[in-house]
């Protein structure tokens, strides 16, 4: 049975882009080299729409880890390396799983500070900005940042020194878990600035409507679009696994 061919514009049309772009995947491997005709027209194949589709979900970013690995899996695939595209999507996706699981451990530990940001623990057990910064695990300019962006408030004793309560750093290290995981520095402000008559946690607001310069709005859409690439790479496993099942059924 003769297999069926497209022009680089019936490519580009069942893989809803323009045909430049099929042209540029196929400058940047994204998809296998197609023959061509005597008139130098190009023609595309079944694979063709194959790695062209594979590309379309893999592609768009920006991506919340190792973009690169996400290129380079797109490659691998056109390139015939099935074997190792598979690999480079499953490595992908459990990237994504840690990163959804920093995010719901940085937003436990929010609601915990939130809950206790008023409790009565302001012993000082740190003097100085370069031990706070060794304990919580940032570099000194780091904490500078955070100072002067306001995220926290400095004391300091009778000597001039700069002290850190117990309440201190664990404010610092919500700061540190929430900035690693994308928030912010202006989303953290607004969470911190809450007014008393917020009651609910923060991670219980995200069901709530809000705009784009809503905290919570940020966050839920953070959290999201982790679930977003979750997917994405559960899907890009699929189809790998798919088409090398229907390979190995027609050998």
């Amino acid at each position: 049975m003769k297999q069926p061919t497209y022009s680089t514009k019936e490519i580009a049309d069942l893989s809803g882009v323009h045909p430049n772009t099929v042209r540029l995947y196929e400058s940047w491997g994204y998809i296998s080299s197609p023959q061509r005709l005597k008139n130098n027209y190009r023609v595309f194949t079944d694979l063709h729409l194959i790695q062209m589709k594979l590309a379309r979900t893999a592609l768009p970013g920006p991506y919340p880890v190792d973009g690169k690995q996400v290129h380079q899996l797109v490659k691998e695939f056109a390139s015939g390396n099935l074997e190792v595209s598979l690999d480079l999507a499953k490595e992908y996706l459990q990237k994504v799983q840690v990163e959804q699981k920093r995010a719901f451990k940085a937003l436990s530990i929010l609601d915990d500070w939130f809950v206790c940001r008023y409790s009565q623990y302001d012993d000082v057990l740190i003097k100085g900005r370069k031990k706070a910064a060794q304990e919580i695990g940032v570099t000194l300019d780091t904490l500078r940042t955070w100072e002067r962006n306001g995220l926290f408030a400095i004391h300091k004793d009778d000597l001039g020194k700069l002290t850190f309560t117990q309440q201190d750093l664990e404010k610092i290290e919500v700061i540190r878990l929430l900035r690693n995981c994308g928030y912010s520095i202006s989303s953290l402000l607004r969470v911190f600035n809450l007014s008393d008559t917020v009651q609910e946690k923060p991670s219980l607001l995200l069901s709530l409507p809000g705009n784009d310069e809503d905290f919570f709005y940020v966050t839920d859409r953070f959290v999201q679009y982790l679930q977003d690439h979750k997917e994405r790479a559960e899907h890009l496993i699929s189809m790998i696994e798919k088409y090398m099942q229907d390979r190995d059924s027609r050998t």
